[in-house]
């Protein structure tokens, strides 16, 4: 049965105790709290199939880039499809590890991919840019929700907003790039909702966070730079939308920081607020930039040196070091 105690429980307890330093490595090793070799030859094996399968891809799209010219546009289209079928049926049907489907259907979505292009290349359909990811997205949603792969999600979400852009750039000229942020906002924040909420509920591991603190960072930075926008262009581009939603943002976040100890949110959060203020000071002193830049020069190091010193400080009542 494994031991409940975390390393951060042990060093605590260590520190309050006579407990030797040789003693607590080997405690940490035999309850296999340090990566023994079973974890590293577990890493290179996926460490080595994802590179493989990101080989496998782009051998494919090579292929078919040099022998573009001499290939009969069936051929074209029926190799694509061949492998994707294949690569679909190998994720489904056999019985590898379920760390190895998740990777064939990773690869799944990329083929797709490539054919759209290639179909679009061979009959010059003449459709947008954003009609051709979004073709992409809706035929892997199935993939995505049953993979419950993070790297796969991840792709998914940067078909999405690359998907809204484009449909931006092409279709919906007349939205104001503050519109265009807080959409963005909106979208990629929904998603780390519902990446958290399914944690809490044990529907996704939660043993490797970077998906939701890689595209919470993104929805941080994408509001971030609306707000500012907002207070040197003009607040009727959203009338106001971006900071409510910031608002928002900011209360919840922090919040939530607090309630699952995730020390992220209490990090990301406060240095985007930051951000803001010290836009807001700039603004307000146009007339005066020198001051006012000192000013700003001197919140800005007041407040990230209180934002440490709080949360290492909280750090240490979290985790005792």
């Amino acid at each position: 049965m494994k031991s409940l105690l975390s390393r951060d429980i042990i060093y605590s307890i260590a520190r309050h105790s006579n407990w030797r330093e040789s003693g607590i490595a080997d405690w940490l090793r035999k309850e296999q709290v340090y990566a023994g070799p079973q974890d590293w030859i577990k890493f290179v094996r996926l460490f080595l199939l994802g590179l493989g399968g990101s080989f496998l891809i782009s051998g494919i799209i090579f292929f078919f880039a040099y022998n573009w010219a001499d290939m009969h546009k069936f051929v074209k289209l029926g190799l694509i499809e061949v492998l994707v079928l294949g690569v679909t049926f190998a994720a489904v049907f056999t019985k590898l590890s379920s760390t190895v489907k998740n990777v064939l259907l990773t690869a799944s979505t990329m083929l797709v991919g490539v054919l759209f292009a290639v179909f679009g290349q061979i009959y010059q359909t003449g459709a947008n840019a954003y009609d051709f990811f979004l073709g992409w997205t809706m035929c892997v949603v199935l993939w995505v929700v049953v993979a419950r792969f993070q790297p796969l999600w991840f792709i998914f979400l940067l078909l999405l907003n690359t998907t809204f852009v484009l449909y931006t750039q092409q279709v919906a000229t007349h939205w104001s790039f503050a519109v265009v942020l807080d959409a963005m906002f909106i979208l990629n924040a929904a998603a780390v909702v519902i990446w958290e909420a399914l944690a809490a509920k044990g529907r996704v591991g939660i043993q490797y966070r970077w998906f939701p603190r890689l595209v919470g960072l993104a929805a941080i930075t994408v509001i971030t730079i609306s707000m500012i926008s907002a207070l040197f262009e003009s607040i009727d581009h959203d009338y106001g939308l971006a900071y409510l939603l910031g608002a928002v943002m900011y209360g919840a976040g922090i919040a939530y920081g607090l309630k699952v100890r995730d020390i992220f949110y209490l990090t990301a959060l406060p240095f985007s607020a930051i951000a803001v203020v010290t836009a807001i000071l700039v603004r307000i002193g146009e007339n005066v930039p020198e001051i006012m830049l000192l000013l700003a020069t001197i919140f800005v190091v007041g407040s990230i040196t209180l934002l440490i010193q709080y949360l290492g400080r909280l750090n240490r009542q979290w985790h005792g070091r």
